[in-house]
């Protein structure tokens, strides 16, 4: 007896479908327990447990609010000054990002896009710009 006849009489279909189904059952199983492996580690390390009104030491509570972004255009004149002579005439508009950033100024891209409305930077090459006074 050969072929799809010795299949049948041996009972090989219903042994291929269990076949299947045990080794679908087994994967599930163990894709689950991947997924939830990480709590198990928590568990064991002892990190599971919620703590309730303490802060996270990563959080630094004595840092200062970002300062608002001042968005007249004689008040950043004033605070960008001292930052314009520091680079001449004519400088490129990098390093007048970089500049501020050294002095902290706060929301320089703000900062500078509003001088730039109000007329007090003013293009005068690709990236080369001028104080106007």
């Amino acid at each position: 007896m050969y072929g799809f006849e010795a299949i049948s009489h041996h009972n090989g279909w219903a042994m291929a479908i269990a076949g299947a189904l045990i080794v679908m059952a087994g994967l599930s199983v163990l894709s689950f327990i991947i997924s939830q492996l990480h709590r198990v580690v928590e568990l064991i390390e002892g990190r599971g447990k919620k703590k309730l009104g303490r802060i996270p030491p990563e959080v630094d509570t004595a840092r200062e609010a970002p300062q608002a972004a001042p968005l007249d255009a004689d008040e950043l004149k004033t605070r960008y000054a001292p930052l314009a002579e520091e680079l001449g005439g004519t400088f490129k508009l990098t390093h007048l990002y970089e500049i501020a950033g050294a002095h902290d100024m706060p929301h320089i891209h703000l900062s500078i896009r509003s001088l730039r409305a109000a007329g007090v930077l003013v293009p005068e090459a690709d990236g080369v710009f001028k104080w106007q006074q």
